[in-house]
């Protein structure tokens, strides 16, 4: 049941005309609800008051007959003033009213008044069905006559007896007490008030005041059922509320029809356009009428041409759109791979270039190693050298001695000679360094070469190792001169020393030159002298060379190594440039597969 309903509300609001029609019967109810409730307000008010007037009209005239009944009664002698306004009521003890509950009560105007006044009242209830009582009561709300219908003999039935038999009491409730001495001196000239009856019933009590020569003696008491008031309310609503719905009915279908027939133009339009979403851009809507429908129907077919319109311009640069990004997608591919060798040769590159990097780190270690070497051999040429002065310093205080005396020349000459032979195999061992130290300068330049080659494929971070290379090379170049300076002087340190050799053996075979040779000697011994400076001065710059190609082979091994992580850093980023030129590949091929190409 819930899901019919749930589905038959959807729709009804898909449909507009059905929402039109909804809204306004809604807005209609509601306008009816409203002038119903107003109407039967009003028809109740005015019921009301029609009643109210018509209960007041009974209570007066039933007054003015009461009050010309009394004064004719007191005016012909049926009994005095004094019984007239009596309030010392008898209690009945006797008669069929004697057990009576509540008790009953007598005064001297009773019989005269039930005779009197009886049939009045009962034609006043019985000629209105909404009238239910009609009595006379005094000032202290005794109550002499009742209607008949109220004056039936006692049953013995409390229940029965308090509504058949209520004549001859005193009601001294407040209703009744108000009633009874309400004077209309307030200038209403009667008194409504709402009266609940000890029988259950809920009622208007509508009394006007009764004068006895112009003195107030009471009142007369209307009782107005207000079941009937309300019976006669409720009907009214009722039939209002029929004819209303009735109404409603009407109006409603009306509504349905006259909106039905406004919106069949939208549901026509609403069909063309789903025909249109659909695909079938060339329906038109036919325009049957000029109104707000009409021209939305044009504005419509005028809005369709202007999309079809507009939807074909868009298809044409959709498909150069398309046709352009195959082109791009292909040209990326292409570079894509052309990246990806490029990036393969990079990556192999760099990592030849790091194994050459390493190789030419192990070079420049074994370079250092030796250029300690030379610089210990270097030490031992300045050592030497320093002994070779303090010979040829030597050999001149011999030659000078040997003028004083020629017996000590022979003793001398073989000093010399010994010098001369320790100087000679110095000297050779001084060749051997040379040679070892010229065979390291060829390899250090050649070294050199090859790190300046590296530097320059190295780029910018190979700079420094261009500068140090170059300063290596320098400083070859200078070693490779100062060890052939050094090679010439030992060659003629060398030529020197035999011809000592020679002079020393002539020497000892002819004493008699000894002043000639000896003056000879100290000659080659002043040469020998200034060669042996010379030697230490170049082996004191060896000294200084080897130091230096040592602290530049030191810098060169720790750039080298720089140049090497930079290396590692390129083989890296190369294997990083190829991964991310894999996928920029693979999502070529991805674009390829969006637009609709196949590999």
């Amino acid at each position: 049941m819930s899901f019919a309903l749930s589905k038959a509300r959807n729709f009804m609001f898909k449909r507009i005309s059905l929402k039109i029609v909804s809204v306004l019967v809604i807005v209609l109810a509601i306008l009816m609800i409203i002038f119903t409730q107003q109407l039967v307000a009003n028809r109740s008010a005015a019921l009301e008051a029609q009643l109210l007037t018509k209960a007041r009209t009974l209570a007066i005239v039933g007054a003015e007959t009461m009050q010309i009944a009394l004064e004719e009664a007191l005016a012909t002698g049926q009994f005095t003033r004094e019984e007239l306004f009596d309030v010392d009521y008898k209690k009945i003890t006797s008669g069929p009213l004697v057990d009576a509950d509540p008790p009953k009560f007598s005064t001297a105007y009773d019989s005269f008044l039930d005779a009197t006044i009886m049939a009045f009242q009962d034609s006043i209830v019985e000629n209105d069905s909404m009238v239910v009582f009609a009595v006379l009561v005094d000032r202290n709300g005794y109550l002499p006559t009742h209607n008949s219908k109220y004056s039936k003999p006692l049953t013995g039935d409390k229940e029965k007896d308090v509504v058949g038999n209520r004549t001859k009491r005193i009601f001294n409730d407040p209703v009744g007490l108000k009633a009874g001495r309400y004077d209309g001196k307030d200038g209403n000239k009667f008194l409504k008030q709402v009266y609940q009856r000890d029988t259950g019933e809920k009622m208007w009590d509508v009394s006007a005041p009764v004068y006895v020569d112009g003195q107030h003696w009471g009142g007369f008491r209307i009782g107005f059922s207000m079941q009937e008031t309300e019976a006669a309310i409720a009907e009214l609503r009722n039939t209002v509320g029929l004819s209303m719905l009735a109404l409603l009915a009407i109006a409603s279908l009306t509504i349905f029809i006259v909106v039905s027939r406004f919106t069949k133009p939208l549901k026509q339009l609403t069909e063309v356009a789903n025909k249109v979403a659909g695909g079938q851009l060339d329906e038109t809507i036919v325009i049957k009428s000029q109104d707000e429908i009409g021209q939305l129907a044009n504005a419509f077919n005028q809005m369709t041409q202007v999309i079809v319109k507009n939807l074909k311009t868009e298809i044409d640069k959709s498909n150069l759109l398309i046709k352009n990004v195959k082109e791009a997608i292909q040209q990326l591919s292409s570079s894509a791979n052309e990246m990806m060798a490029i990036a393969a040769q990079q990556a192999s590159g760099a990592t030849e270039q790091a194994s050459a990097v390493q190789e030419a780190t192990t070079t420049s270690e074994e370079i250092a190693i030796t250029a300690k070497q030379v610089a210990e051999n270097a030490l031992r040429v300045e050592s030497l050298a320093e002994q070779s002065s303090e010979v040829s310093i030597s050999g001149s205080s011999a030659t000078d001695h040997a003028i004083e005396g020629m017996d000590e020349l022979k003793h001398q000459v073989q000093s010399i000679a010994e010098g001369m032979l320790q100087l000679g195999e110095n000297s050779q061992k001084i060749g051997g360094i040379i040679d070892i130290i010229d065979e390291i300068s060829d390899q250090t330049n050649l070294l050199a070469l090859n790190a300046a080659i590296e530097a320059a494929g190295a780029g910018e971070a190979g700079k420094r190792f261009s500068i140090v290379a170059n300063e290596v090379k320098r400083l070859a170049e200078r070693t490779a001169d100062a060890t052939s300076q050094i090679k010439t002087l030992i060659e003629q340190i060398q030529k020197a020393t035999n011809a000592t050799i020679m002079l020393t053996e002539d020497g000892t075979k002819d004493v008699d030159k000894a002043s000639n040779l000896v003056a000879n000697i100290a000659n080659e011994l002043a040469r020998i002298t200034q060669m042996v400076h010379d030697t230490a001065s170049a082996a004191s710059e060896i000294k200084m060379s080897t130091q230096q190609q040592t602290t530049a082979c030191e810098q060169m091994a720790e750039t080298i190594a720089e140049v090497r992580d930079v290396a590692t850093q390129v083989a890296t980023g190369s294997q990083e440039t190829s991964q991310s030129i894999t996928e920029l590949t693979a999502l070529a091929e991805r674009l390829k597969e969006l637009v609709g190409e196949e590999d």
